[in-house]
């Protein structure tokens, strides 16, 4: 598991993107209304901010690349699957609570072409 980005649930988006703009963090994508992807200028996403409420009920956390997210949800039945594998403007995205009870998000990404650079193979943030 590869950390992707850190998702933050927020009640007011645009009010959200304009205090991480002056922590230095620029909106890099928006894939739909109710989400942006943020992250150093030039660079590659950090942090998700997104107005959902079920994932307001989740709350913040991590978001992984495990490869392809429906092979791992059928790789391991075993896990506390709190969301079966669906399709968001993001990729293919599901959830499932640790053994804490904490939620692990995992996505399969589909990140816009812009945000596909060579410079990002390998490489995964640090959210901070």
């Amino acid at each position: 598991m590869n950390l992707l980005f850190e998702l933050r649930p927020v009640d007011h988006l645009e009010a959200s993107v304009d205090y991480y703009r002056s922590l230095g963090l620029d909106p890099l994508a928006w894939p739909d209304d109710d989400t942006a992807l943020l992250g150093p200028s030039g660079g590659r996403p950090t942090i998700l901010l997104v107005r959902d409420p079920a994932e307001s009920a989740l709350g913040v956390g991590g978001v992984y690349d495990v490869g392809e997210v429906r092979a791992f949800f059928a790789d391991h039945p075993e896990l506390d699957w709190l969301m079966s594998p669906i399709e968001t403007p993001l990729g293919c995205y599901a959830v499932f609570a640790d053994r804490t009870g904490t939620c692990i998000r995992l996505l399969d990404p589909a990140l816009p072409q812009e945000m596909r650079e060579d410079r990002w193979q390998g490489l995964y943030a640090v959210a901070g």
